[in-house]
C-alpha cells in the first residue's frame, strides 16, 4: 500500500497518479458517457482484469464489453494479437486502446484493425505515451507524438475529432520524479542507503512536490512537451469499406 492511498482522501490519490490520471479521464469524459445498452465495446489489449481499472464503470453502462490481450488470464475474453483482432468488420460501436500501441511491432497495421472492426459510424478511442521510460520490456518499442499518430488515424480512415495531451511540462516532470522512487528500487545502492532514499523519495517526489507541480501545470496553454497523447477518432459513418 503506497503512502498516498493511505493519507489521501482516494479522489485525490488517483489524481496523484499522473501516468493514469489523464488517460482515465479521457475514458470517463469521452467515451463512458457514449455507451449504452446494446451497443458493442471492444478493449484492444486489455491486459488482466487486475489492470483493467475502469472495467466496472465500463460495465455499469450496460453495454457489452470484450476484452481482447496477447496474453491469456483472467478477465481477458479473447486471447489475440491486436494487429490481427478476430471479430469481422463493423463490429464495435466502440474501441479502446489505452497505453497499447507503443507495445506493438506495426502501429499503423494495429490502428487500421481497429478501425476496420468498428462499425461505421463507431469511435476509437487510444492513449499512448510520448515520453515513457523503458517498460514491459522487451515489448516497448515506441513513442508517439501526436502528428504521427495524425498521420496513422489518417491511414485508417478516421477522422479525428478530440486530440488531447496528457499533461504539460510540469505534469511530465512530477511523473518523471515519481519514477525516480523506482529507479532507486532497481539501482545498485546499497541497502543501508537505498531504504533511507526509498523513504524520503516516496515522500518529496510522490507528495511534497508533485502537488504544486500539476497544480503548476494549468498554465502549460502549448504542451510541447507531454506525457503522451489521448486521440478520439471515428470511422465515416457511411465508410465503403465497411
Amino acid at each position: 500500500m503506497s503512502l498516498g492511498s493511505t493519507l489521501l482522501p482516494s479522489r485525490l490519490h488517483e489524481r496523484l497518479q499522473v501516468e493514469r490520471w489523464y488517460v482515465h479521464e479521457f475514458i470517463r469524459k469521452e467515451a463512458i458517457p457514449l455507451m449504452k445498452p446494446g451497443m458493442m465495446v471492444l478493449d484492444a489489449g486489455s491486459g488482466h482484469e487486475h489492470e483493467q481499472y475502469l472495467r466496472r464503470e465500463l460495465l455499469a453502462t450496460g453495454a457489452t464489453l470484450h476484452t481482447c490481450d496477447f496474453s491469456p488470464g483472467p478477465g481477458v475474453d479473447f486471447t489475440a494479437d491486436v494487429s490481427a483482432l478476430p471479430f469481422d468488420t463493423g463490429t464495435y460501436d466502440i474501441v479502446l486502446s489505452t497505453q497499447v500501441l507503443e507495445h506493438v511491432q506495426d502501429p499503423k497495421k494495429v490502428v487500421s484493425e481497429m478501425a476496420r472492426v468498428l462499425k461505421p459510424g463507431g469511435h476509437l478511442f487510444l492513449t499512448t505515451p510520448q515520453s515513457s521510460p523503458l517498460h514491459n520490456l522487451p515489448w516497448n518499442y515506441f513513442n508517439f507524438t501526436n502528428l504521427g499518430l495524425r498521420l496513422l488515424f489518417d491511414a485508417a480512415g478516421l477522422q479525428i475529432l478530440k486530440e488531447q495531451a496528457q499533461g504539460g511540462h510540469f505534469a511530465l516532470l512530477a511523473y518523471n520524479l515519481h519514477w525516480t522512487i523506482r529507479f532507486i528500487q532497481r539501482s545498485a545502492l546499497p541497502p543501508l542507503l537505498k531504504k533511507p532514499l526509498e523513504f524520503i523519495g516516496r515522500i518529496v517526489f510522490g507528495l511534497v512536490l508533485k502537488v504544486p507541480l500539476l497544480w503548476l501545470d494549468q498554465w502549460d496553454k502549448e504542451p510541447l512537451n507531454t506525457q503522451g497523447w489521448n486521440i478520439l477518432g471515428q470511422k465515416p459513418p457511411h465508410d465503403e469499406h465497411s
